[in-house]
């Protein structure tokens, strides 16, 4: 073993065995923490039932009522209906929407990606790691920031579907820069539109002017990325949440 040991000449060191060269393990951890996050969003959000549920329940046995007549249905088997008007913004989650062509940077298929984890990931490449059919409706939250509250948003990329009263809800549009975007939308022009809605322009920071040239006549925040640098990303995911905010707090103050 001593004559072995003495012509012996290490390959690897243990440091060359864990940097697993020409190995991508980024969407394993990519997949772990959504796991992880999703878990806590559903511990959370039964939590926030079960406290709205027992506060509800409460109130209505101080006034000597049951659960359903505490809402005004008594026993009459009719099933709760919600009010989504009566307010600025319109009652339940707000709504973001996204074009449904390919030829803009920011879809359904890459939107959550972007806004929570403030990575850039185009849509073709996207489209093709997801399974099944493309999604009607997903839903995003603000992941990296500090606040303890934390809104979540619908995005959807069919306008057409959307009820009356779900247009009171609609808070942001990402743009495609083209007037037909906006066509059977329940409003005079563009102008009203954004007025009423805040809308984003997603480019590349390196595209022609001429790309942005209709955008700039409109009233929308032009948000630039890199092609390449995708650390640069986040900061230009905090842009628009930081812009959407705002926006979503004037118009609760109007």
């Amino acid at each position: 073993m001593t004559l072995i040991r003495t012509v012996e000449r290490p390959l690897k060191d243990r440091e060359a065995i864990l940097e697993c060269k020409n190995r991508d393990f980024y969407a394993v951890l990519v997949a772990s923490t959504r796991r992880e996050e999703e878990r806590q969003r559903m511990e959370s959000q039964q939590r926030k039932d079960g406290l709205v549920a027992k506060s509800r329940l409460m109130g209505a046995e101080d006034r000597g009522l049951g659960f359903g007549e505490e809402l005004g249905f008594g026993d009459s088997g009719i099933k709760p209906k919600l009010n989504l008007k009566g307010s600025k913004i319109g009652e339940g989650v707000p709504i973001i929407l996204v074009p449904s062509a390919f030829q803009t940077l920011i879809t359904i298929h890459n939107v959550k990606e972007f806004l929570e984890d403030g990575v850039f990931i185009p849509t073709d490449v996207k489209a093709k790691q997801m399974k099944g059919p493309k999604p009607d409706c997903v839903t995003v939250q603000k992941k990296f920031s500090r606040d303890r509250v934390v809104t979540a948003y619908e995005v959807r990329d069919k306008p057409s579907a959307l009820k009356p009263e779900d247009w009171d809800r609609v808070v942001a549009v990402f743009v495609l820069g083209k007037e037909w975007q906006f066509k059977d939308w329940p409003f005079k022009d563009h102008v009203e539109i954004f007025n009423r809605i805040i809308g984003f322009f997603m480019r590349f920071e390196d595209d022609s002017v001429e790309s942005a040239k209709i955008v700039k006549q409109w009233n929308v925040k032009i948000i630039s990325i890199s092609k390449n640098k995708r650390h640069q990303d986040r900061a230009a995911a905090l842009e628009v949440w930081e812009k959407l905010e705002d926006f979503v707090r004037s118009r609760s103050h109007a």
